[in-house]
């Protein structure tokens, strides 16, 4: 098993929260989550999915799971692939972004977060987190996970490492 590398250490790194449009995210998927074919709905989490940005780390650093490396895949998207907005039923709007969430051990560590405004106040936003989730209506979550699983590529594969395949 490799060291963690020096670049995953946070030390006194500033957490950096402009992304560029076209910046990867990248988050690694589980055997159990994993088809050939396509991305499956179970390999995007909502809310605040855990994902590793491409300006401060390669694809491969979204394998590290503390002082873990596992041989999981890889999928990504780029920021701009983030829905922005989702309007739902004329009720509720919500917001995706991305927001650099380092940890110890894990600097390039990142969220995407999602926010919820009632449609009559677009300016009020409050952070979707788990303790908010059985508030959030199943089809709004599962319409945000399906926008991000069809705008996911595979990035590696279960094994793969750069440059294979």
């Amino acid at each position: 098993m490799p060291d963690l590398p020096e670049y995953m250490l946070k030390k006194d790194k500033p957490t950096i929260n402009d992304f560029a449009p076209d910046e990867h995210l990248y988050r690694r998927v589980p055997e159990d989550f994993w088809d050939d074919a396509e991305i499956e709905l179970d390999s995007i989490d909502f809310p605040d999915m855990s994902v590793t940005r491409e300006s401060l780390a390669p694809a491969t650093s979204a394998r590290w799971i503390g002082e873990e490396y596992v041989d999981w895949g890889v999928i990504g998207f780029q920021v701009s692939d983030m829905p922005s907005e989702i309007r739902f039923q004329g009720a509720y709007i919500y917001r995706m972004r991305a927001v650099h969430a380092p940890q110890r051990r894990n600097y390039p560590h990142s969220e995407v977060r999602s926010f919820e405004s009632k449609w009559d106040k677009p300016e009020e936003q409050m952070h979707v987190d788990k303790q908010a989730m059985p508030g959030v209506p199943r089809e709004a979550q599962q319409e945000w996970r399906e926008l991000i699983r069809r705008r996911s590529r595979i990035i590696l594969r279960p094994g793969e490492e750069p440059g294979e395949g």
